[in-house]
């Protein structure tokens, strides 16, 4: 009985996998295997590049709802918690999905942000701190997208970049640019597009 449920248990697996593949497109499939293989290597900058000649013009941007409650408080997919005093950014005990959008930085761009730009400045450096290049939730491709449109977005709207936050944008859409999900498609493929053209634009 024993063997007759660990084999039922194996075909199911193998079907369940077979259903998947089955459904994949090839660059999907060739995807997979190169994101899981390929490492890019990482190019510290010393200096971010020139910034594009339009800097001097101010944007504006459709508010999105506030998400963060304190300097160290948010509050995401109806959960509120707080950013540990430490390596919070990658906190097992936290729903991946949560920690994506903590690396988001939406609320940068949140209604009525102005009220909060100290809390924004100081969370930015706490990240560029504690989010070494390539390593966590926050250096994979769909967050990176996100947090480089907010970031530009932040900018644009005349907020002064704290220390070393141009250096890190810049490595951040060099990593993205070779960690590019075709293995996934969709709206995560659209994401990283998007984030390369904002960037491209704030960026001579």
């Amino acid at each position: 009985m024993f063997y007759r449920f660990i084999n039922l248990y194996i075909l199911g697996k193998i079907f369940r996998y077979w259903e998947t593949l089955r459904r994949l497109k090839p660059v999907q499939i060739y995807g997979r295997i190169w994101f899981r293989f390929y490492r890019p290597r990482v190019v510290l900058l010393v200096h971010a590049p020139e910034l594009s000649a339009t800097q001097g013009t101010r944007c504006s941007f459709l508010a999105r709802r506030a998400s963060m409650l304190g300097p160290e408080s948010f509050r995401f997919l109806n959960c509120n918690h707080t950013l540990p005093a430490a390596g919070g950014w990658n906190e097992p005990s936290l729903d991946k999905l949560w920690l994506y959008n903590l690396h988001y930085f939406d609320d940068l761009n949140g209604y009525e942000a102005f009220n909060r730009t100290e809390w924004h400045k100081k969370l930015i450096e706490r990240w560029l701190l504690e989010n070494p290049p390539a390593y966590g939730n926050g250096w994979e491709p769909y967050p990176t997208s996100l947090r480089i449109v907010n970031w530009v977005k932040w900018l644009v709207a005349g907020n002064a970049a704290v220390p070393g936050m141009l250096e890190s944008l810049a490595l951040q859409v060099s990593w993205l640019a070779k960690r590019l999900e075709f293995h996934l498609l969709g709206n995560h493929l659209f994401a990283n597009a998007k984030a390369l053209v904002f960037a491209g634009l704030f960026f001579d």
